[in-house]
């Protein structure tokens, strides 16, 4: 008895692990309309950051580290999913699926009137990659 309650204990543990592991390296569903809060070029680590906000207020840093001038198809593509609860930095593989889905929620953030030009360029360099 104390064995099962012992494993059975343990799994939900892992699975909420794994959810939680699920939640910060997933691209949020931000809801329209979807701006540009702040934008960010760090000469230190040669990395491009764009902050977008939701209509909720909901948060989601994205960025390009890597010489983005020259040699952008080498740019590595990172993000943090909520900067406020969790600020773990998430890095996809190159033309992965999460990628992928960093490229659509940045096609309608520059599509929007008064596009930046931060969030265009990692656009940009996403769908040359893609």
């Amino acid at each position: 008895m104390i064995k099962s309650i012992a494993l059975a204990t343990l799994i939900v543990v892992l699975l909420a692990f794994l959810g939680f592991q699920y939640y910060i390296t997933s691209v949020p569903g931000l809801s329209e309309p979807v701006s540009v809060e702040e934008t960010r070029f760090i000469e230190q680590d040669n990395s491009l950051l764009v902050t977008l906000r939701d209509s909720e207020g909901d948060r989601f840093t994205v960025g390009l580290r890597g010489d983005v001038a020259d040699k952008p198809e080498e740019t590595a593509l990172f993000f943090i999913r909520n900067p406020d609860l969790v600020p773990y930095v998430y890095w996809p593989g190159l033309r992965s699926n999460d990628e992928k889905r960093v490229l659509e929620l940045l096609e309608d953030v520059v599509r929007n009137p008064g596009e930046d030009g931060a969030a265009y360029r990692i656009y940009t360099v996403l769908k040359d990659r893609n």
